[in-house]
């Protein structure tokens, strides 16, 4: 990752939860339950703008949460991805929350990724494109950003993470 702005970097990474939780209750919407076995057909990618994320992430408040930056070009997603939703089905949704976000410049290739794996029948998944991108300082991916129950970032990592060192740290932060 470049270090071009490293205390920059650091600090939007750091003030990014605070700003989450402070406009939590202006944006936050009763969370819509997921249909079981949607035809996937019926899927449609909704782009998110950064204050959406923060706004969708902070109504989860109180779980972990491991927001997984990813498109479809990239091999180490195409990798990481299909073991993220094996670990969706192992660690239970009140404990961790697991957040897919395409950053693909196309919404359309981004879709077509995300319903031939399947992902959004595993976790929500959205279209971040290039703002949320920028917003995070992604220069790689996959990135991951693993937030604690109370809303702060623990981890932001580029590269492809092995699931059984991830595993391993969610549950450190769930048994906190």
């Amino acid at each position: 990752m470049g270090n071009r702005h490293p205390l920059l970097r650091r600090l939007v990474l750091w003030l990014l939860p605070a700003v989450m939780l402070a406009v939590a209750p202006a944006f936050a919407a009763p969370a819509a339950e997921r249909p079981q076995g949607q035809a996937q057909a019926a899927f449609s990618l909704k782009q998110v703008t950064v204050n959406e994320l923060l706004s969708f992430l902070a109504a989860s408040h109180g779980k972990v949460i491991l927001v997984n930056f990813f498109a479809e070009f990239c091999g180490p997603c195409r990798k990481e991805i299909p073991e993220l939703m094996k670990l969706r089905k192992e660690i239970p949704e009140k404990d961790l929350l697991i957040v897919g976000v395409a950053i693909d410049e196309n919404i359309r290739e981004a879709a077509r990724f995300i319903k031939s794996l399947g992902i959004q029948d595993a976790y929500p998944v959205f279209y971040g494109g290039d703002e949320v991108s920028r917003a995070y300082r992604i220069d790689a991916i996959p990135f991951n950003v693993v937030y604690n129950r109370q809303g702060r970032i623990e981890a932001s990592e580029a590269g492809y993470v092995p699931v059984s060192e991830l595993k391993k740290f969610l549950m450190a932060l769930i048994r906190r």
